[in-house]
């Protein structure tokens, strides 16, 4: 493909058509990137490697040096762009990131802890006052350790206290160990009140599920059983039309109509 470098002649380019008529106005960007053009030429560029192989290979054909080898076409590195860093899309790396993967890989089961991840308007999060653990508009996660966390490293950098991200981290954690155990707590002993008060638990969450998962499953057990009967009788069919002597002799037998001892008695005679 042709290497395009008309991106970089945009300032000469509307130059040209506005002196020609082309362009009546001049566009809002015109004098910006008049007053600072671009310095760095981005185009992709091999490298040349002319003139560095100095010694003609015809003049050592007949030298006593032997496994010589000679460059005939461009490496990778030969061709690899001068100015590759400046267009290489950086890797985004967020504090935030490295917390998360750290809360999480510490507390894996907070992963089976039901989250909403509908959302009205995106904007909950500016809601939340991170001065606090607990927030009126989003539960208790792990998301709430690292904005506490983060809150607590910029709070101590404008008050002068240089707290360490190990510190606010582990205060943090802390604090998020207190509010889950508060809410279990109160969890449990709302459970006792109400069965105090009448109420009856029959079946648990887990046991609920099961029951309500249990037709689904015995209606594709059944499901499956019919379309093994199918498939063997397939199969039968086919046995069936390749040996018909067998079969009429088996259809023979099974049209009697025996019982059980009789059926014995006339394998033992056959």
């Amino acid at each position: 493909m042709k290497i395009q470098s008309e991106a970089t002649r945009v300032l000469q380019l509307t130059s040209q058509l506005l002196k020609a008529g082309v362009i009546k106005q001049k566009p809002a960007w015109f004098d910006i990137v008049a007053a600072n053009p671009p310095s760095l030429d981005l185009t992709k560029k091999p490298k040349s490697l002319q003139n560095q192989q100095k010694d003609d290979p015809m003049n050592s054909l007949f030298s006593k040096r032997k496994n010589v080898f000679y460059k005939t076409r461009y490496t990778k590195e030969d061709i690899r762009q001068k100015n590759n860093s400046t267009i290489r899309i950086p890797k985004l790396e967020f504090v935030e990131d490295k917390l998360r993967d750290v809360f999480y890989h510490q507390h894996p089961w907070e992963f089976s802890r039901p989250k909403d991840i509908v959302e009205n308007k995106g904007t909950e999060m500016e809601k939340c006052d991170w001065s606090h653990m607990l927030q009126l508009h989003k539960p208790l996660d792990g998301e709430s350790v690292v904005q506490r966390t983060m809150w607590l490293l910029k709070e101590s950098k404008e008050s002068g206290k240089k707290q360490t991200l190990f510190e606010a981290y582990d205060q943090a954690r802390f604090e998020f160990y207190q509010l889950r155990m508060a809410e279990e707590t109160e969890a449990a002993v709302t459970r006792e009140e109400a069965t105090m008060f009448g109420c009856v638990y029959p079946t648990t969450y887990f046991a609920r599920g099961v029951e309500k998962e249990q037709p689904h499953v015995d209606r594709w057990a059944k499901l499956a059983e019919e379309q093994t009967q199918y498939l063997n009788a397939a199969r039968n069919n086919v046995s069936a039309s390749v040996g018909s002597d067998a079969s009429e002799e088996l259809s023979s037998i099974w049209d009697l109509g025996l019982s059980q001892d009789g059926a014995a008695e006339t394998e033992q005679s056959l």
